[in-house]
């Protein structure tokens, strides 16, 4: 591995240095840190490959081949641009690579490839790594309507495919119905919004309260504007209510990844027949449109529940209870 040190790895950009788990690839010669190939499931200069791309050293800008001359033949060492292996000057070929000494070499053209050809190489190969069944459809299927992620979910879905019930999904854990709503599952999060907003009313109502008698307290109200009932009754149910809310983020994280990789299988078969004749473009525009992710609606919740906040505020406010504090006393 020595040739490779300081190099950078394409992925990462950290150079090579003693003890680095090194993989290179067999078509171009490339190395990469062994994390870093396996994250990206794909060679750095997958694209060249076509071009007959061969990696060089980082060496051999800081220490070109040298052209044998007298000098070089009478014993000054001479560093192959190749492997980076030091040669002594009595020596036309490199001792590690074969390479010959004193000829120029070729500088591979570099070339920009398009976001859209890379998306596609990126599924291709990845899709491969994973299979062409997973519930009736192809990886690449998967990969084109899921979109963002696919590192992530396609394996899980071949997993699926072979027996396994259930996987761990901390997001839609952390984030819940939002998550739901970004992942564009639609119908499932307007339910989990619904029983979570539902159950979250006697908390809502307590809090309500509390927020009045701090009011009070600070002589911005000269009363409770509404005295809420039943409290003790609404505080065990405030309990209960969190409990199921918690298992209902629970089950999400465990069964998310089932459910929505039922809903890739289901939505892919349903529009086979659609896009039979269609061109690959117009079949990426189309799961674009289905699948993939969506900031929208997450947004929209979070703007309504800041508006939310606000009407209660302007509730209190307006009420004929509220006293306007003297703002001299809190400066």
């Amino acid at each position: 591995m020595q040739s490779y040190f300081g190099s950078p790895c394409p992925y990462c950009g950290e150079k090579f240095a003693e003890g680095d788990d090194i993989v290179v690839c067999p078509e171009c010669g490339t190395p990469h840190h062994r994390d870093c190939y396996k994250e990206h499931s794909a060679c750095a200069n997958e694209g060249k490959h076509s071009e007959n791309y061969e990696w060089k050293s980082a060496l051999s800008a800081a220490a070109p081949h040298k052209p044998h001359t007298e000098s070089s033949l009478s014993g000054e060492p001479v560093v192959c641009a190749y492997c980076g292996c030091e040669n002594t000057g009595d020596t036309r070929y490199c001792k590690n690579c074969g390479a010959p000494f004193g000829e120029e070499q070729p500088k591979p053209e570099r070339r920009t490839i398009p976001f859209e050809e890379f998306q596609r190489e990126r599924f291709r190969i990845f899709s491969e790594s994973i299979g062409d069944n997973l519930g009736g459809i192809t990886a690449k299927e998967a990969a084109v309507f899921v979109r963002s992620n696919i590192e992530y979910f396609l394996p899980r879905f071949a997993a699926f495919t072979k027996g396994v019930k259930f996987d761990t999904n901390f997001s839609a854990f952390i984030f819940s119905y939002f998550y739901l709503f970004y992942r564009k599952m639609y119908g499932l999060g307007i339910a989990v919004f619904a029983a979570t907003t539902i159950l979250s009313i006697p908390a809502l109502l307590l809090d309500f309260m509390t927020v009045q008698e701090q009011y009070v307290e600070m002589g911005m109200l000269s009363q409770i504007i509404w005295e809420v009932p039943h409290q003790e009754a609404l505080a065990i149910y405030s309990i209960i209510a969190s409990l199921l809310i918690w298992i209902m983020r629970i089950a999400l994280m465990m069964f998310f990844n089932r459910i929505y990789f039922g809903k890739v299988v289901s939505a892919v078969k349903g529009a086979r027949e659609t896009l039979a004749n269609e061109s690959e473009k117009n079949i990426s525009d189309f799961f674009r449109k289905k699948g993939g992710t969506s900031m929208v609606v997450p947004i929209i919740l979070v703007l309504l529940t800041f508006a939310a906040s606000f009407v209660l505020a302007g509730f209190i406010v307006s009420s004929e209870f509220f006293i306007m504090p003297d703002m001299a006393n809190f400066l």
